[in-house]
Order: structure tokens, then sequence, then C-alpha cells
């Protein structure tokens, strides 16, 4: 039966779009009918469909946290979510308990245009309508008030960045370019999470989650009342990662430790102004593997072909080129070296054990911690304003790479918005950033091979490089912003929004991001919007200024000038390219949302991507740089829907389509499908039910040396939450149960292979304040 379902289960949801198209043709025929003006006169007086549903979720909240039902989105000022003139999803804390999520950036697997991927015990990848597919650089990340996406690698690290259930107010995913507001590698779309006011985190939070596996985390938070303006909480959380099975069944070594802290006090100053500053700590553990086991070859000559060494042993390929060729395996002595008259080839002392495979393992760890203030209030001509500063100090060490770097960022803002006479809403607002960075690489045993060649120069060195050599002339960088919008109330129905951001940094020069959209909604059921934005996306420091050398290759004796007499080997480097300029992509989005009464909403949107400059990995051995730029198109759209079918039950859903080529040739490093199902039931007062239904397309992960193909997968979560008082909850929690596990991701060019998504079971218990 189950080999029958689990086909039809796939071909169902390959085919979803065209249903979900067809659905949506039929509800724009029933609900975007115009009304006459007798009718629109008639109903001023009355609640929308969209007003009568946040009304519902106004009586649901405390006083304070009224003020915080508005996100910001991408007109540079707070308003309803569903006013906002783009694809929004928010996610509110009770999403991510109620599905058994242990952070913040698992919850995103239900939102329509991301695709979320695990790989290692610790790692979770989030894209978000990329046709680079694999990297997380294509959007901005924002987690509690400051920007976390890092130069060096261009990227983020929401695990380590994340904060307790408890503390969160909100993340507010924007998908689609927000650059006139939001500015550089806001391509994509914008990750903001943001925090609680510490007066609604009074009392004491717990929350424990355990896992089959043996893996851990507790969060315990405590807030309290300094006086009757100000208040303060303080954090702490331990999560321990066991340690995982890769996809052929060798153990992953993942497992490690992440220890964390934080604080916040909040002040009200006066009754329009108010001040706040926080902080935190963390500190992760855990293993990395280079494999290199692929990337030892060897050549007659310097252009020959370059045979890998792992598959040459299992032939009679080097016999046939040299007779006196002997398996290094098969050496009597880890230490042994043959004579140069042999022809035969030295290997470190790694590869003449029994293993096949010739890696290192070190500890990759992550030392952080920083600080955030902020004030701001509104003036008697309503002037909101606000004064943001941040610092952080992050210490990296990629053991497994002998690579590390300290990073020291400063960040100051300042942002405003105000009402200008009766149809326009100016938001403005400048910034500067401050980065320092101290970068150290080190040569590994295991990959020093001795005299090296480098084919670059075809000059001899006495030892081997080091795997990352950064450029010590690039470690300090300054950037400046700027922005002005402008928002313009044509009519009750229509608004306008034009504006754009200018930034000058050390890394790409002076540019401007204009953005413009408009939104209409012709009743109160539905809004539609478009928008077009001049996005930047900025290259990080590893695709300008590091050196990757990945690979060796063996020369026998005479292979070139400099080894007329024994055989040596030589280094293929692939450089950083300094000459990479900003990627500048022109977008263009369109969309509608319908709340035909209170209990329904859908969402439909749809885009297109020009990128210019495109920045992505070389994925041949014969290429010079580490990175080269190209030119790409992506397109497609999403669909979501939030359907409170009863008062017990409820119905979320997602489709996403997303296609893109570079240079005219198709890419599959993003699904092209992706779909969700979730859905809860109140069984009783203290009891509900949840299930979540994943469905992710076939993605190809590109790599010099392992490319690999992850199938489509269907994941199927289920889950009971018991309260047993207002504030207690405990959960149970079945994961990926449909297959005993799966793959999803690998970090290409440096994970040997996937690691598996297995089927595990969660225990979580959770006290609200």
């Amino acid at each position: 039966m189950t080999a029958f379902l689990i086909p039809s289960l796939y071909c169902f949801l390959s085919r979803v779009h065209i249903l979900f198209v067809s659905l949506c043709f039929l509800i724009v025929l029933g609900v975007t009918h115009d009304l006459s003006s007798e009718q629109r006169d008639a109903n001023k007086s009355e609640l929308t469909s969209f007003e009568k549903a946040e009304l519902k979720k106004l009586i649901r909240l405390d006083f304070r946290s009224l003020s915080s039902v508005s996100i910001q989105g991408v007109l540079g000022y707070d308003q309803e979510y569903w006013r906002n003139p783009a694809s929004v999803h928010v996610i509110r804390p009770d999403d991510i308990t109620l599905f058994g999520y242990a952070n913040t950036v698992e919850a995103l697997r239900g939102v329509p245009g991301m695709h979320l991927s695990r790989g290692l015990a610790y790692d979770n990848f989030a894209s978000m309508r990329n046709f680079s597919g694999f990297s997380t650089q294509k959007f901005l990340g924002k987690i509690g008030g400051r920007e976390v996406t890092q130069l060096m690698l261009g990227s983020a690290n929401y695990s380590v960045d994340d904060y307790p259930i408890a503390v969160i107010d909100r993340i507010e995913i924007v998908r689609g370019p927000g650059a006139s507001i939001w500015g550089t590698n806001a391509v994509n779309g914008v990750l903001n999470l943001v925090t609680k006011h510490a007066g609604d985190t009074q009392g004491d939070s717990i929350r424990m989650i355990l896992q089959d596996n043996g893996s851990f985390m507790g969060d315990y938070v405590h807030g309290g009342q300094v006086s009757r303006d100000s208040f303060y909480r303080v954090w702490i959380r331990n999560q321990e990662y066991a340690e995982g099975t890769l996809d052929s069944g060798n153990s992953a070594r993942d497992d490690g430790y992440l220890r964390k802290f934080g604080f916040r006090y909040d002040k009200e100053l006066a009754s329009d102004l108010n001040f706040y500053v926080a902080g935190g700590g963390a500190s992760r553990r855990l293993e990395h593997v280079l494999d290199f086991s692929n990337r030892l070859f060897y050549s007659e000559n310097l252009t020959g072909p370059l045979v890998p060494l792992d598959y040459a042993r299992q032939g009679s390929f080097l016999s046939s080129l040299h007779p006196l060729y002997v398996d290094p395996l098969k050496l009597p002595s880890a230490t042994s070296f043959w004579s140069s008259s042999t022809g035969s080839i030295p290997y470190p002392a790694l590869l003449t054990g029994k293993t096949s495979r010739f890696e290192k393992y070190g500890e990759m760890t992550n030392d952080s911690g920083h600080i955030v203030s902020k004030l701001d209030g509104i003036t008697e001509s309503n002037l909101e304003w606000s004064v943001t500063s941040a610092f952080e100090k992050t210490d990296i060490n990629m053991g497994h790479l002998g690579f590390e770097w300290e990073q020291n960022q400063l960040d100051v803002a300042f942002d405003a918005n105000r009402p200008v006479g009766n149809y326009h809403r100016f938001s403005f607002g400048v910034g500067f950033r401050r980065t320092d960075l101290d970068v150290q690489s080190t040569l590994l045993e295991p990959f020093n091979f001795g005299p090296t060649v480098d084919l670059n120069t075809l000059s001899l060195s006495a030892s081997s490089p080091t795997i990352l050599e950064y450029d010590q002339q690039f470690t300090k960088f300054n950037r400046l912003t700027a922005y002005f919008q402008d928002s313009i109330n044509l009519s009750d129905e229509l608004i306008f929004s034009i504006g754009t951001k200018f930034e000058e940094n050390d890394l790409t020069g002076s540019g401007i991001q204009p953005g413009v959209r408009g939104s209409w909604t012709p009743n109160g059921s539905n809004v539609f919007w478009l928008g077009y934005s001049k996005a930047h996306r900025q290259p990080s420091l590893r695709e300008r200024y590091t050196t990757l050398n990945p690979a060796r290759i063996w020369y026998p004796a005479g292979a070139t000038f400099l080894n007329p007499f024994t055989g040596v080997w030589a280094n293929k480097s692939f450089a950083g390219d300094e000459s990479l300029d900003r990627e500048e992509i022109d977008a263009y989005e369109i969309g509608w949302r319908t709340r035909p009464n209170e209990d329904f909403m859908l969402e439909l949107s749809s885009y297109y991507y020009d990128s210019k400059d495109a920045v992505l990995a070389a994925t041949s051995l014969t290429s010079v740089n580490a990175y080269e730029a190209k030119n790409a198109k992506s397109f497609g759209g999403e669909l979501s829907i939030d359907w409170q079918f009863s008062d017990a039950w409820r119905i979320r859903g997602g489709y996403s389509l997303a296609r893109g080529e570079i240079q005219g040739e198709r890419k599959y490093d993003f699904p092209e499908q992706t779909a969700s199902l979730q859905s809860s039931i109140d069984y009783s007062d203290s009891l509900t039910f949840v299930q979540s239904l994943f469905y992710a397309d076939e993605t190809h992960v590109p790599s010099d040396y392992n490319p690999i193909t992850i199938p489509s997968h269907l994941r199927l979560d289920l889950g009971a939450i018991w309260h047993p008082s207002e504030n207690w909850e405990v959960g149970l929690f079945g994961r990926d149960l449909l297959e005993p596990y799966h793959v999803e991701t690998m970090y290409p060019g440096v994970d040997v292979e996937p690691a598996r998504v297995e089927r595990s079971f969660l225990l979580t218990l959770y006290k609200k304040f």
C-alpha cells in the first residue's frame, strides 16, 4: 500500500500548481467583483475582512502587545502586515512551539518561497527565491536590531544568532527586493527577527527539547521590573548536538555544543521617548571535515589529463604508464618514501593507512558577543525617529581548514518618517558601518606535501600552501548609506511609493538602488501590488580576496622543467577576484492578497529577476578563479493560504515555483517546486494535534570535485500538545515519518557527502510567562 501511496503523493504535488492556478482564477471571479459606488458608501462604516481578522488577534493580546501588531515591511514605517505592498509572511512564537521547532530557522520550512535544508547536525541552510540555490547570501538577515550577514562569507549563521522563543515578538519575512529601504544584500528578500520589550517578559520562562538521538536544548528566561517605567530580562541557552550519520552509513562526527546568554533593559524616558540596550554572547564547539580523497590527481605533463588517484588505484591506469608504480596504500611504513628512480609517489602519513579517505577533522569554533542600543521617539510634528547603534565582536576558527578570522564591527543608524500634508509620508535615514578584520591561515600537517610547484607561477616552494590564503591588504572597510522614500496616497484605494538608497563602501564603491511600488485596495477584501527595484548584492571577502588551494597533482620526473630527476607535487589554486563588482539585479514583482472573510486569506505573487554579474562558484578544476561573474535570470511565484476552517481547526499551506538560468542554461540548485501543508486541530481545551507535510523537488549541489544530486523528498511530521495549565505545555512530535532517512544538502567543496536527515522523535516542555 505504501509503495502505491508515496509515488501518488509525489505525482500529486508535482502537479499541484495547476490546481492552485485554477483555484486562484475561481476565487478572483468570486471576490474581486467590483462594488457599485452606492455599496461602497454604505460599507465605509463597516469593518473590512482584514480588519475583522486583526480585531480577533487583538482581542487575544494583552495591553502592551497592542503596539506590536504592525511590521516594518518595505515602506520605511510600520503598518499592518496585510497592507504591505510586498509578499510578507509573519511567524509568531506560538507558530514555532506549536509545531515543535527547536529554533527560529526551522520555522522557515513552511514559508512559501523559502527552501530550508538540513546538512550536518548543526547546519540548517535557508535560501529564498534563489537561482544560486545553496548559499544564504541572497537575502538580508536582521536579528534583534542588528544586521547579521557576515562580510567574510557573505552569509549568516542563524543558529548562533538565534533567540529563545519566549523573547521573540515576531519574525518578518519579506520576499522580494527591498533595496530602497533595507539596502545592499536585500536582493531576494529580508528576514527581520524582532524581540519583545522587556516589560512583556516578566517572571520566568523555561523551554526544554529532548530528541531521541540525544540532542538537547534548554532555555531559561527571567524578567523583572526595576521601576515603574523600566524593565529588564536575562536569559541563557544550552544546546547539545548528537552525532549523526553520513549517507554512506559512516559517522558524521558532527556532535558538539552551543552555549548562549543575553540581556535587555528597557526604559521609558518620557511619554514619547524610549530607550533600550540589549546584548549577548555565544560559544559553539563542534567538528568539521575537509576531504582530500578526490582532490589528489596524477598527470604525465602540464597539459595532460588529470586522473584522480583514488580511481587510478583501483585500475591499471598508472601501471600502464609506469610499470614500477606501486599502490601507496601498500607501503610498509607510513613514513616511507620511495626513490625517485622508481617513479613512485610519496604520500603523507594519513593516506598510507588502511583508510580510503584522505581527510582532516578539526574543531570549528565560533565565539561572539554583541551589544545593541536604541533611542526612539516622536515629536509634536509627528516625526517618528530612532537612533540605533550596535557593536559586535566575532572570532571564528575553521580548524579543518586552518583558517581563522576575528571581526570587530560597529554600526550606527538614524531612521525617521513623518506625514507631510494629507497625501505624503516621507521615510529617510543614514547609516555608517566600520569593520576591522584579523585573518590568520595555518598549514595543516596532513596537507603538507613537502616541496610543491605553484602551477600559476611555475615556481617551486619548500612546502605546500595553506588551504585558504587571505590577502592581508584588505582588513578595514567602511560603509556609508542614506535613503529617502515617499509614500503617496493618491486616493483611499491607491498608494504609490518611490525612493532610493545611496551607498558608498570600500568594496564596490558608490551605488544607487532605486525602488518603485504601488498598491491598490479596490474594496475591503483585496489588495493588489506591484513593484520594481534595482537591488545590489555585495561580493563577500571570500569571493574577492581569498585564494583556495584545494587540490594537489603528482607529476613524475621530467614532467616539468622544475623536476627533471624526481617526481613532485604541484598545487592547483583558485584565486579570489578583486575585480568582482557588485551584482545588480533588476527585480519585478506583482501580487494579490485577498481575505473574502475574516477566516480565510490567500496570497498570490509572481516575480522576475534579471541579474548582471552574479557571483557564482567555479565548478571545474580548469578554472583560474574560485568565483566568476555571470548573467542570470530567475522567475517564479508563490501561493499561500491561511484558513481558520472552524473554531478548532486551522489550515495553512503554500506552494512555490522557482526557475533559474545562468547565461541561458537552466540550473537546478534550487528546487523548482516546493509545497507545504500544515494544520492544527484543538481536540479539547487542553489537547491539540498538529500535522505538517513538506515537499521539495530534486536539486543539484554543484562542486568542483564531488557534485551530487539530492532526490526529491516528502516529509511528514505529526505532533500532539497538551496544556495541563494556562502557562504550561508539553509536546510530543514525530518527524520524517514516511521513511527512515533522506538527504537534503551538503556544503559543496568541503563536505564529503550529505548527512542523513533521520526519522526522529522529540519531547518538548514549555512554561510561558
